[in-house]
């Protein structure tokens, strides 16, 4: 063989392996990014901010990039309806907070948590009218506090309950949705709001009243500016385990879109395009979400934090007798589709497997 001939065959030996490995590695490649099985998709929808990276991804066409055909936001007056819709087949993904959630996996409900939608742990706050004089924790005892006694909030008060050590007997907790306790407060037929946001905003705007508390600082007297974290709020990514099955590439490439959006939504630079962008599309005034955005954490990462948070809600469920047993977080927590979309994202494993 001529050494022309040895070079040839050489070369060619180096280019078939360079084909076989290419081959091999275009079959991983085709597997992380295969075609939706569900290309048509209906996602729960709010007016709030933590659903604004849904809308700024269907505006730029990140999800037709994907494969999706079209993504529908759909609203729907009640959480629980959401989850109804979500059980039934009328929408596929759900984005409410972690206590539904987390209520329905411990009562045998087939669902499971895909990712973290945002992080509102301070969100939520404990508002209160001027002239009911609240500078300490214990004034609390003095008035009545409007919440949704089985939401979040309720959770919330609970933890200032515990944080500040406070008789909880003496807690008047008037059991109101948010408009309803922000036309209860300006009649002063109750002193207080504890709920998220845009309500207390729009108590702060409309009430002479102040923040005592939100989820992650205080503002009673004694400890004003202190960090003291009394809530556990999420907006987390859900989906019923059937549809996991059936769409495990689905469920990668709209997470894959979503880290994308949520990382855009997150770069302050965006922030008045994705204001402007959502409230146009809700139909809404500007002001609100610009002045409320840096409340919100747009980062889809499953890690020790959101364990926490999660197992959180569990004990508070656990502890008011909604559950019968407590599971750990990670047991109803699916994170393969989230790793598929962006292994990052994943710091900690869930154990739930399709």
């Amino acid at each position: 063989m001529s050494s022309q001939s040895s070079r040839s065959g050489s070369l060619h030996g180096r280019l078939l392996s360079a084909v076989i490995v290419a081959a091999v590695m275009c079959g991983f490649s085709g597997q992380a990014n295969a075609e939706p099985e569900t290309k048509n998709l209906k996602i729960s929808s709010g007016i709030d901010l933590p659903f604004a990276p849904h809308i700024i991804a269907i505006k730029k066409g990140w999800f037709k990039e994907a494969g999706f055909e079209s993504v529908e936001p759909v609203s729907f007056s009640a959480g629980a309806l959401a989850g109804e819709a979500l059980l039934a087949g009328e929408i596929q993904i759900w984005q409410p907070s972690n206590i539904p959630p987390t209520s329905m996996a411990h009562n045998s409900v087939p669902v499971a948590l895909i990712a973290n939608g945002s992080t509102l742990t301070g969100l939520e706050k404990l508002v209160v009218r001027s002239d009911a004089n609240v500078s300490k924790p214990e004034d609390l005892y003095n008035i009545k506090i409007g919440l949704l006694v089985g939401s979040s909030s309720g959770m919330m008060l609970n933890n200032i309950i515990d944080a500040y050590d406070l008789d909880k007997d003496k807690i008047q907790a008037i059991n109101l949705a948010p408009p309803e306790a922000l036309a209860s407060m300006a009649a002063n037929e109750i002193q207080g709001l504890l709920i998220w946001e845009p309500w207390p905003y729009r108590a702060l705007a409309e009430i002479d009243s102040k923040v005592v508390h939100t989820g992650l600082k205080s503002y009673f007297d004694h400890n004003k500016g202190e960090t003291v974290q009394v809530a556990n709020l999420r907006s987390v990514m859900v989906a019923s385990q059937d549809f996991i099955r059936d769409n495990p590439e689905t469920i990668k490439a709209y997470l894959s879109v979503m880290a994308k959006a949520h990382a855009y939504a997150a770069d302050p630079k965006n922030k008045e395009e994705v204001v402007a962008t959502f409230a146009e599309f809700q139909k809404q005034p500007t002001k609100i979400s610009t002045d409320l955005y840096e409340n919100y954490i747009f980062d889809l990462t499953i890690d020790e934090k959101f364990m926490s948070d999660v197992d959180e809600v569990t004990d508070y469920l656990f502890s008011v007798g909604r559950i019968k047993s407590k599971m750990k977080a990670a047991e109803f927590i699916y994170t393969d589709g989230l790793k598929g979309a962006d292994a990052n994202l994943v710091k900690v494993e869930g154990t739930w497997k399709p």
